[in-house]
């Protein structure tokens, strides 16, 4: 059996003709470059954290609300309409993740309630503005909201 020293392999020439790969960075809409997919931290977060070191941290896990963990916990979410409750925990979720914008969540759901949790420096204004954004939907359906997990 004999090989034709013209005969290469395709992937090998498709390579040869784009040249070497390159890896672009995608641009935030300020111009900076968006090295983590999401907005640098700013400085009042870092004297939030300063702040919060100075006075020490928690010996074990974070479990309690306090600075660092909040949570926001919705009762009420039956529904007849498993399609449209399904829809609702759908915008609900989505909503905690706009609100949370990357930082470490817990979420716990049962039939009736969905808990959330946000740490972080600005656990306390996350969860606020995760209200803020379901406070809407929480009015149209009666539901009732509290601050403690589960």
């Amino acid at each position: 059996m004999t090989t034709d020293p013209d005969d290469t392999k395709p992937a090998e020439q498709n390579q040869q003709a784009q040249g070497p790969s390159t890896h672009t960075v995608p641009v935030r809409p300020d111009g900076w470059p968006d090295w983590l997919g999401r907005r640098p931290m700013t400085s009042d977060d870092r004297a939030k954290i300063r702040k919060a070191l100075e006075a020490g941290l928690p010996e074990g896990p974070l479990t309690e609300c306090g600075p660092f963990l909040c949570y926001l916990t919705i009762d009420g979410l039956e529904h007849s309409d498993p399609r449209k409750l399904i829809a609702l925990r759908g915008r609900i979720h989505a909503a905690a993740r706009t609100a949370a914008e990357g930082r470490q969540t817990v979420y716990h759901a049962t039939d009736t309630t969905i808990t959330i949790g946000i740490r972080g420096p600005d656990a306390a204004d996350r969860i606020n503005q995760l209200r803020h954004a379901l406070a809407k939907l929480i009015t149209k359906h009666g539901w009732t909201t509290r601050d403690e997990p589960r």
